[in-house]
């Protein structure tokens, strides 16, 4: 068994084609990402059609339809001291579901390919930007950043990626993140 810093969950959202939420929830899937997540604005659903579709496709992780409230045991954010508060908080009601940190990521081989991934994207502006709010860089700062998550209590980190033809390179970086050397440097701190 591989040891694994932290669980990973994909979040898609609503605008995406069906076709195109199934590939990324498929590649989710095969990366080892525990759930994959469909946004979807309060009020409104998915048919039942493309639930069954995206269900097959993230199997055998699990399929969850997230409206963005804000629920007890998801932080939305990259603020550590808030991440360490809810943890303390579930810790102290002795709620044991698992810590989620719901943030962008924007990483690439070098700064220059994390930017330029970053700047197509056209949700990652201004406070939305992942060098605002979430993961961003190259592999070494961004290693550091889900260190530090790690350290502040999260226990999956749910990703949202820039949405471009190199997505299943991207996504398989995003897993190097949390298995290989990570773990191991993190039970050195």
């Amino acid at each position: 068994m591989e040891s694994r810093l932290l669980d990973l969950a994909l979040l898609i959202r609503d605008d995406t084609e069906a076709s195109r939420m199934a590939y990324l929830a498929t590649l989710a899937s095969r990366l080892g990402f525990t759930a994959v997540h469909v946004c979807v604005p309060t009020g409104e659903n998915l048919s039942p059609d493309l639930i069954e579709r995206l269900i097959a496709a993230a199997e055998p992780g699990m399929l969850v339809v997230d409206d963005g409230a804000q629920v007890s045991g998801i932080v939305r954010s990259y603020d550590l001291a808030e991440i360490a508060r809810v943890r303390a908080e579930l810790d102290a009601s002795e709620d044991f579901r698992p810590l989620i940190v719901a943030v962008p990521v924007s990483i690439g081989r070098t700064i220059n390919e994390a930017v330029a991934r970053a700047d197509r994207e056209p949700r990652f502006v201004g406070d939305a930007h992942p060098r605002e709010c979430g993961i961003f860089g190259d592999f070494e700062d961004a290693q550091l950043q889900v260190l530090e998550l790690a350290r502040a209590g999260c226990e999956v980190l749910l990703v949202e990626i820039p949405d471009e033809n190199d997505v299943a390179d991207l996504l398989a970086q995003i897993r190097a993140l949390v298995v290989g050397a990570t773990p191991a440097i993190f039970d050195k701190g």
